[in-house]
């Protein structure tokens, strides 16, 4: 069961790691480094509860708050850049 959602997280991580390269404009690379993060969070917290092991769990409460404070960044940015 782990080993399928291990791979669909590959397929994701495939997925938005194109949308990071690909991305014409600056909002479709944050898009894409945003699904970046989601799924190696998801991927910390699967392993997590494939081991049973919570160490890595603090991690991926981090990643997911600097995850959304640097998206918030990079909007006003964009914001700003647009006037």
């Amino acid at each position: 069961m782990t080993a399928a959602a291990f791979v669909l997280l590959a397929l994701a991580a495939l997925g938005f790691g194109y949308r990071l390269v690909a991305g014409p404009t600056l909002t479709d690379r944050v898009l894409g480094v945003d699904g970046l993060l989601i799924v190696g969070m998801s991927a910390i917290t699967l392993r997590a509860m494939q081991t049973g092991e919570g160490a890595f769990l603090p991690v991926a409460v981090v990643a997911a708050l600097v995850g959304f404070v640097s998206t918030g960044v990079v909007a006003r940015f964009i914001e700003g850049a647009g006037q």
